[in-house]
């Protein structure tokens, strides 16, 4: 019976009226799973210990050295073990902030070196500009770092997005699957949670989104894994949105 009223309450929740801003996630959202893993991931694994040697002497790298050896519990450690640490906090697919923004800081480098270019998928490109023109407010919240969605979305196989946008989210309001961190979002943009429609591939991340008032609709991408029996709206594209 509980789970019946879960379900009933999560539908009457996506239908509680019209939308004011649409708050995305990235990976399996807007952007392929494989491009953040067959691509991005791979380069900063690969570039992580030369790039804090040639950047060391900068303030923001030192900044993340001394937090990943706080995180680490390791003060003595010198920059060969903070690499090795780093890396390994990459193959466990770690959410800690100095992490992501090393991350984002060396994937820079490879957007503007014309490495490869940030993955959108069409139905989502063509979406998102269809909603900024009706005047919806949108937002981007990701485990990434801000600076790295931004690079993702400005450099992208469309060009630019960034002026679709009205804001970003990373850790630094809380982890992607707990509420409050639903709750700052709503409190930093100063409307009602349900006037927000949040878009992601993660179940508990839905279920964050919605204990904190959102609205919610699951973005299953074909090909995906997603659990069989769930209580959200389901979509496979951008396309098959209808906002109320």
């Amino acid at each position: 019976m509980w789970k019946y009223l879960v379900l009933l309450w999560s539908l009457s929740a996506y239908a509680q009226g019209p939308v004011e801003a649409i708050l995305t996630d990235i990976e399996g959202t807007t952007t392929s799973i494989s491009f953040v893993h067959d691509v991005l991931f791979p380069y900063a694994k690969e570039h992580v210990q030369e790039y804090l040697l040639a950047h060391q002497q900068e303030l923001a790298v030192a900044q993340i050295v001394a937090e990943v050896k706080e995180i680490s519990k390791t003060p003595e450690a010198n920059l060969g073990q903070v690499a090795k640490t780093l890396l390994e906090w990459m193959e466990q697919d770690k959410k800690l902030t100095p992490l992501k923004t090393l991350q984002g800081m060396m994937w820079k480098e490879g957007y503007f070196r014309g490495d490869f270019q940030g993955h959108v998928y069409e139905d989502a490109f063509e979406k998102l500009g269809a909603w900024n023109k009706q005047g919806l407010a949108l937002y981007v919240y990701s485990s990434g770092s801000v600076p790295a969605q931004k690079l993702l979305f400005s450099h992208s196989t469309y060009g630019d997005l960034t002026p679709l946008f009205s804001g970003y989210f990373d850790t630094k309001v809380g982890g992607k699957k707990e509420c409050a961190s639903y709750c700052e979002i709503v409190k930093q943009l100063g409307l009602a949670a349900d006037k927000i429609l949040f878009l992601s591939d993660v179940i508990e991340e839905l279920d964050a989104a919605r204990e904190a008032g959102m609205q919610t609709i699951l973005v299953a991408r074909e090909g995906e894994s997603v659990p069989s029996a769930h209580p959200y709206e389901s979509v496979t594209s951008f396309s098959q949105i209808s906002l109320h």
